[in-house]
Formats: C-alpha cells, sequence, structure tokens
C-alpha cells in the first residue's frame, strides 16, 4: 500500500489549501477523495499543493478531474513546473480543466 500525506488549512476567507505528499494512486484514492469533499464543503476555493507528490496514477487523477467537474469548490492546483507530477498532469490536459499556478500567491487571494 502506498503512502500519502495530507494538511489542510484555511488560507484566506474562503479558501482552503490541501497540501498533499507522496504517492497518489488506487490504493488511496477514494480515502483522498473523501478528504478532499470534506475540505471542499464550506470553501468557495480549494487549492491543492502537488509540490510534493512524488507518483500518481489513473485513479487519482481521475478523483483530481472528478474535483475540477464539482460544483463543491473551485480547484485550482499549485505545482512548479519540475514537480515530480508535472509532466504527467500535462500530458492528460489538467490545465484544461484547472487552474494551475506555481505559488499561492499567484492566485490573488488578496484580490478576492
Amino acid at each position: 500500500m502506498s503512502t500519502y500525506d495530507v494538511e489542510i488549512q484555511d488560507a484566506a476567507a474562503g479558501v482552503v489549501v490541501a497540501s498533499l505528499a507522496g504517492e497518489l494512486d488506487l490504493t488511496n484514492a477514494s480515502q483522498l477523495e473523501e478528504q478532499l469533499h470534506a475540505a471542499a464543503e464550506n470553501a468557495s476555493r480549494l487549492v491543492l499543493d502537488l509540490n510534493r507528490v512524488v507518483f500518481i496514477d489513473s485513479a487519482a487523477l481521475h478523483v483530481l478531474f472528478k474535483l475540477a467537474g464539482s460544483k463543491d469548490a473551485d480547484l485550482a492546483l499549485i505545482m512548479e513546473p519540475n514537480a515530480a507530477v508535472s509532466r504527467t498532469l500535462d500530458i492528460v490536459g489538467m490545465k484544461d480543466a484547472v487552474r494551475i499556478v506555481r505559488s499561492l500567491d499567484e492566485l490573488g487571494l488578496d484580490d478576492r
């Protein structure tokens, strides 16, 4: 069973940031989905920091696409171009489904 870690915190009014680390795959995708849906429940925007994710498979990608299409909260991803999963998310066209930024500052939360 692969391991991952998620740290959830409020970043601004209505904005929740979930920092993910480790491996996201079939063994933990449903648990991850539950955690992220719960985090988004009272948020207007859910931001996932993927910089410390070292592996992501199709099951976890499916969770991200489902969240992107959900009406629960606006989804954004924080990911450096050299992040371990950057190429994978590029191949599947994640940038067409959600906004991807390099840092929380790029989201302009102070303007909300």
